[in-house]
C-alpha cells in the first residue's frame, strides 16, 4: 500500500518527462480496440487531438492488474477526458489509474460498480458525479486523487472498499444521500451507520460526539496530509490499524474526558489500560508519568 502511494506521489513530477519522450501520432488520428470483460462487448477509442477516451458498447469492462495493463496505457498520460457510453455496466480495476491529465469523466446511469483503484493517482481530477445506479465502490478507487475537492455518494451505494479515498488531501466535503441504508455523513466524516464505524475522514472532519461513532476504522485518515487537529469523543472505544498513518501535518490530538478506553496527554493518543501510545503527531511529548 505504501509502495503504491510513493508511486502515485511521483506521477505529477514524472508526467512531463514521460510526455517529452512520448510522441503522439499526427493530428486527427484515433486509435481503438476492445476492452470488454467478454472481449468485444466494449470498444475504446482515443482521440489524440482532444485527449478524449470513449468507451462504448454493452456490458462489463475488463479488469486490469495495474495501470500499465489497461489497453490504452500507451496514452494514459495524455487522456484528458473520459466518456463512458450508456450501456457500460462497470468500470474495471485500474481502468484509469495514473491518468494524471484526466480532468473530467462522464459516467452513465448504466454503471453499477467502480472497480479497485479505478481512478487512483488521477491527481488532476477535481470532481466526479457518481450516478444513482452505482452500488459498489472498490478498494482504493479514488486513492491519491489529490485535487478532488468534494464527493457525493448516492443512496444506491452499499459497499465501499478500504482506503477508497486515501490521500485525497484536497477533499473538504463528503455527502451521502439521505436514503442510503448503509452509510451516512456527518461532520465531513463517512460513517457506516449500523456498526457506528467512521470509515473515512478528511482535513476538516469533526468526529461526531453524539454517539453515532464508536469506532474509527482501519485507514480512516490514511495519509490525510492536511489534517492538523483531531478531537476524539468519549464514545470512541476502538481505533483501527493505520488510522492516522501519514497525517504529516497533525499537531494536536485530544480525547474527550470520560472516554473509557483512550486518553490524550502531550498530544499523544494513549490506550489507557495497556499504557500503549497509539498515535503521536508533530509536537508530541511522550508523558514521563508512567502512563
Amino acid at each position: 500500500m505504501k509502495k503504491l502511494l510513493l508511486v502515485c506521489l511521483t506521477i505529477a513530477i514524472i508526467t512531463a518527462a514521460l510526455t517529452a519522450f512520448f510522441v503522439l501520432p499526427a493530428s486527427g488520428e484515433t486509435y481503438s480496440s476492445t476492452c470488454g470483460a467478454e472481449g468485444d462487448n466494449l470498444t475504446w477509442t482515443f482521440d489524440t487531438v482532444t485527449g478524449t477516451l470513449t468507451i462504448s458498447g454493452t456490458g462489463k469492462m475488463g479488469n486490469y492488474s495495474s495501470s500499465s495493463s489497461a489497453p490504452w496505457s500507451s496514452y494514459q498520460y495524455s487522456i484528458k477526458t473520459v466518456v463512458i457510453g450508456n450501456g457500460v455496466t462497470s468500470i474495471g480495476n485500474y481502468a484509469f489509474s495514473e491518468c494524471s491529465s484526466l480532468r473530467s469523466i462522464t459516467i452513465p446511469d448504466s454503471v453499477t460498480s467502480i472497480g479497485e483503484s479505478a481512478f487512483s493517482c488521477c491527481n488532476h481530477l477535481t470532481s466526479i458525479t457518481i450516478p444513482s445506479s452505482v452500488t459498489s465502490i472498490g478498494k482504493s478507487a479514488f486513492g491519491d486523487c489529490s485535487s478532488l475537492t468534494s464527493i457525493a455518494i448516492p443512496d444506491s451505494v452499499t459497499s465501499i472498499g478500504s482506503y477508497a479515498f486515501y490521500n485525497c488531501r484536497s477533499l473538504t466535503s463528503i455527502t451521502v444521500g439521505e436514503g442510503n441504508p448503509v452509510y451516512h455523513s456527518e461532520g465531513n466524516c463517512l460513517i457506516e451507520t449500523a456498526n457506528k464505524i467512521m470509515i473515512a475522514g478528511f482535513k476538516n472532519s469533526v468526529i461526531p460526539a453524539n454517539g453515532s461513532v464508536t469506532s474509527i476504522g482501519d485507514y480512516a485518515f490514511y495519509y490525510c496530509s492536511n489534517l492538523t487537529s483531531i478531537a476524539i469523543p468519549d464514545s470512541v472505544t476502538s481505533i483501527g490499524d493505520d488510522a492516522f498513518c501519514g497525517c504529516s501535518s497533525l499537531t494536536s490530538i485530544t480525547v474527550e474526558e470520560g472516554n473509557s478506553v483512550y486518553h490524550s496527554a502531550g498530544d499523544c493518543l494513549i490506550e489507557t489500560a495497556s499504557k500503549t501510545l497509539i498515535t503521536g503527531c508533530q509536537n508530541s511529548v511522550i508523558p514521563t508519568d508512567g502512563s
